[in-house]
């Protein structure tokens, strides 16, 4: 009798755990990053949220956990007073850019699908992002690339 009991405890053990093993696989949150490798200052919100502000070289991390979009707006960065650059310059670069989270596969999409038959939608596109990089290094991902944007010394 105990014998009996012990591996139906096991068995259901196991069943627990490869039921929370297999729908932890199907979330769709991936964590990506967005990148700012420019001297600009770089403001960005998700799905009309609150805007945050990615200053030079640094990164913020982003969840994308359902279908959805990213505004990015790059400022020619005025001095603060402790001569650390701040928002609110002269608009440098601005994108809006749609997202895509499904299951384990979060990107950005863009370009015209040309090469979606072949390749699946996000991987290579024919609109220019530039100063921006997208998807790249990870699939998700955001670079404000260095850029020669046209900031003078008085923004």
């Amino acid at each position: 009798m105990m014998f009996i009991r012990s591996a139906c405890a096991r068995t259901l053990m196991a069943s627990t755990v490869i039921v929370v093993g297999w729908t932890s696989t199907a979330s769709a949150d991936c964590l990506r990053r967005v990148y700012n490798r420019s001297a600009a200052v770089l403001v960005a919100s998700q799905d009309g949220g609150p805007a945050f502000v990615v200053k030079p070289g640094r990164f913020a991390t982003v969840r994308l956990s359902q279908p959805g979009h990213v505004d990015l707006t790059a400022y020619c960065a005025p001095l603060g007073r402790l001569g650390q650059p701040v928002a609110g310059g002269r608009e440098a670069a601005k994108i809006h850019l749609e997202y895509e989270a499904v299951l384990d596969r979060c990107y950005m999409k863009f370009g015209d699908g040309f090469f979606q038959p072949d390749l699946g939608p996000g991987f290579v596109g024919t609109k220019d992002t530039a100063p921006f990089t997208v998807n790249n290094p990870n699939q998700g991902d955001i670079v404000l690339g260095p850029f020669n944007a046209e900031c003078t010394g008085q923004n």
